[in-house]
């Protein structure tokens, strides 16, 4: 017996079969995995099937949500400028009918004709006297 023999390498080549068998296990083995492969396949791209479609009803959703907010934003810019409207119609209306206010002149206060007029000082002394 040679040292080789008891190398843990060699010990474990003792526990396989040889021949034939040998080939026919690792076909087997090699098809199961093949099988086990695709059914993880399979699986993954079933996985990915559900999430695409989740993910298109969300977007779908989302796009929905967009389209209501901007339907209300449009109406409320239509409803803005119909008030804008309105209001420069009011504004213009009232322009052409209100006259425009004449303005006097400014006077001093004494002679303005509401004044009251009583006899200066000089006058009452020289009534008096």
């Amino acid at each position: 017996m040679n040292l080789t023999v008891l190398l843990p390498i060699r010990i474990g080549l003792f526990d396989k079969p040889t021949g034939k068998r040998r080939q026919d296990d690792a076909v087997d083995l090699l098809q199961c995995k093949l099988a086990g492969a695709r059914m993880l396949i399979k699986g993954l791209r079933l996985q990915l099937d559900d999430q695409a479609h989740e993910h298109a009803e969300t977007i779908a959703r989302i796009e929905d949500r967009h389209g209501e907010i901007v339907r209300g934003l449009e109406g409320q810019i239509a409803d803005l400028e119909r008030r804008l409207d309105v209001r420069v119609l009011a504004e213009s209306v009232v322009t052409r009918t209100q006259e425009i206010p004449v303005i006097t002149p400014v006077m001093p206060l004494h002679q303005s004709p509401q004044a009251r007029t009583a006899p200066s000082r000089a006058a009452r002394e020289g009534a008096a006297s």
